[in-house]
């Protein structure tokens, strides 16, 4: 029996070592993941000790260095209760100011119990050994008292905390408390399950809890990343926003100068233009292509009635279901326009095109103008951080893919890309 215990404590005592291993080099370090690590070590360190004492008395029966393994776990045990208490006040004080001192609580109670066990090495007050058999002493009473007493003022603490510990973390607490009190019970009611049984319990608790905070940390991390996320994107969205602006009242400028009939038919539209991109603006999602199409339509009304015969437009869309991030096909069609189309002295034509694929949804403005390179046109000022911009929201939003190349024989092509797989995760 006793290596059977032996056995099934090394093998517990493994899987806490590796769990202490995983939570050291690999996790975060924070307060509490420090704390649970102190745990864990604490709780590898018991069942190791306790471990080689069984082992070391296979047939029952304790010698010296057993005896000293076995005080080495019981102390280690009174530390677990510790540690444990200071870190359940730890969680507390994450969601409501109380006193450290209730933490610091445990250690005087770790302190009383294990001098109380050490002292009996000699004075026989909690156990005794004699002829190598274990028997209680005449104060193993008080020592078990000590060590419930923290159980249950930590009992005390999750009632009275549980809405601030929260409904995970609380039963994770409570589900410890258990373990630790009804094997307490078993063992007193049948004595042959022994203290490993005690220790094993108090294991499977531990790393209930220790899977609670990875998940709590992974959680956290997540929202992080979103949010992360989500303010670049706002960001940059509101760097596009001034973008707009200018190429649009430009495009009036040039009308007021020609036709002042059409400059205040183009403010009409423009006022549709500017509420659509001012909602596109808010948008932190992805928003469907034909949506980002009736921009583009609006936009290029007005630069028609700039350029006039100048600007032929070409839609080409053999698709339109399908999402991407609000804002990123308009800035390539302005772009062909302005630096391609614009730039060349007969004007030329823009083509928006939307394909499906195996694989992937794509979007191309194409021109033939005099051409532009990505670089060139973002040297030219701010106006043209749309380029960067649509790029990295399309990587952020939906891994998506912006190339720019030269068209051979003039002109310029832009191409999206979005892969299928997260335009079925959108949706």
């Amino acid at each position: 029996m006793n290596y059977t215990h032996g056995m099934l404590e090394a093998f517990a005592a493994l899987i806490i070592l590796v769990l202490l291993i995983e939570s050291h080099f690999i996790s975060k370090a924070t307060p509490k993941r420090i704390v649970l690590n102190i745990l864990l070590f604490a709780l590898f360190m018991l069942l190791v000790a306790d471990a080689v004492s069984y082992l070391l008395s296979p047939s029952g029966k304790m010698g010296l260095l057993s005896e000293v393994f076995f005080l080495v776990s019981t102390c280690f045990a009174y530390n677990l209760l510790a540690i444990f208490h200071y870190y359940l006040v730890l969680n507390i004080r994450e969601k409501k100011q109380i006193s450290m001192w209730l933490g610091h609580l445990g250690f005087a109670v770790a302190l009383a119990g294990g001098l109380m066990w050490v002292s009996s090495f000699w004075t026989g007050a909690a156990y005794t050994i004699v002829d190598g058999d274990y028997f209680r002493g005449p104060f193993f009473g008080v020592s078990q008292v000590i060590a419930l007493s923290l159980v249950s003022y930590d009992c005390i603490l999750i009632v009275l905390f549980f809405e601030e510990l929260g409904k995970r973390d609380g039963i994770a607490f409570i589900s410890y408390i258990f373990s630790v009190v009804i094997s307490l019970m078993l063992r007193e009611m049948l004595p042959p399950l022994g203290i490993p049984f005690v220790y094993l319990a108090v294991t499977l608790s531990v790393i209930v809890m220790y899977t609670i905070l990875h998940i709590e940390q992974n959680i956290e991390l997540k929202l992080k990343e979103e949010k992360l996320v989500r303010s670049r994107v706002a960001i940059m969205l509101s760097q596009i926003q001034p973008h707009f602006l200018y190429n649009a009242l430009n495009a009036i400028y040039y009308l007021c100068e020609k036709n002042a009939g059409l400059a205040q038919q183009a403010i009409a539209e423009f006022s549709d233009y500017l509420r659509g991109n001012l909602d596109s603006i808010g948008v932190e999602d992805n928003v469907p292509f034909e949506r980002e199409l009736t921009h583009i339509r609006n936009y290029l009304f007005l630069e028609k009635l700039r350029y006039e015969d100048e600007l032929e437009i070409i839609y080409d869309l053999e698709t339109l279901d399908f999402r991407l991030p609000p804002l990123t096909v308009q800035p390539l069609v302005e772009n062909a326009v302005r630096y391609g189309v614009g730039q060349a002295p007969d004007g030329g034509s823009v083509i928006i095109r939307s394909t499906e694929h195996d694989a992937y949804y794509q979007v191309e403005v194409i021109d033939d103008g005099i051409g532009y390179h990505a670089d060139e046109v973002q040297e030219i000022g701010r106006s043209h951080i749309g380029i960067s911009n649509v790029r990295e929201r399309l990587e952020l939003m939906v891994h998506g893919s912006l190339e720019i190349e030269n068209r051979e024989g003039g002109g310029t092509v832009a191409r999206i890309r979005i892969p299928k797989m997260m335009e079925v995760m959108l949706n």
